[in-house]
């Protein structure tokens, strides 16, 4: 059951992460940049514990954009 749920938090963190090189999702409204930023952080973590290096890819993809961008000014997505 364990390894059951681990795979399953895997499966939904990397789904999670993969979208984000898409247009199809949005930081939730009341984020702020730091916060943003705080998700990142903890999500980069997760994905470098866990090897997963594609999703770690994309978060510092991500974070790089919102850090140029600056104060919270950062699009939805990664993409246009």
């Amino acid at each position: 059951m364990i390894e059951y749920r681990n795979n399953f938090i895997e499966q939904l963190f990397c789904k999670s992460i993969n979208v984000m090189k898409t247009n199809q999702w949005e930081w939730p409204h009341h984020w702020n940049s730091i916060k943003k930023l705080n998700f990142l952080d903890e999500s980069l973590n997760y994905a470098i514990e866990n090897e997963f290096w594609e999703q770690a890819a994309i978060i510092r993809d991500v974070k790089e954009k919102i850090n140029t961008e600056g104060s919270g000014s950062i699009s939805n997505h990664t993409e246009q």
